[in-house]
């Protein structure tokens, strides 16, 4: 858990307890009808912040080859990996296990062979946005 998670689960309780407020305020001055709009209006806008912040919908899965050229480390705590695939392009992928960082810094600068997996649910802000690597393999030289 990382500050931007902190900041998410407080707006999440300011939602509740401003709605809890506001639904004090109502019954007793007895408008019975906006308990249940404020109370519905609440649910939506929590629900709206933990797809904002935790939600990652990333169904791609799969294997590509190509040169690591750079491995970086990012604000929240996970590692980007730069795999140039062709002379023209180069792809971002993420690492969350340090064994896995370890083995990318040994290999910068050859052809390797990257497996990543999918990545659908809610996650910590501080965990890869898509799907994490899951290995890396020294690619047969052709």
């Amino acid at each position: 858990m990382n500050w931007l998670d902190i900041i998410g689960i407080l707006i999440i309780v300011f939602i509740v307890i401003w709605s809890v407020i506001l639904d004090v305020i109502a019954i007793t001055d007895e408008e019975y009808s906006f308990v249940g709009g404020c109370s519905v209006v609440s649910l939506f806008l929590c629900a709206l912040v933990v797809l904002i912040f935790f939600f990652v919908c990333d169904k791609s899965a799969g294997v590509t080859q190509g040169y690591i050229t750079s491995v970086d480390k990012n604000f929240f705590g996970t590692t980007a990996i730069f795999i140039k695939t062709s002379e023209s392009s180069q792809e971002e992928y993420c690492i969350e296990d340090d064994k896995i960082v370890d083995i990318a810094n040994e290999n910068i600068g050859k052809k390797v062979t990257v497996k990543y997996g999918k990545r659908v649910g809610l996650y910590s802000t501080g965990r890869c946005n898509q799907g994490p690597i899951e290995s890396i393999k020294l690619a047969e030289n052709e």
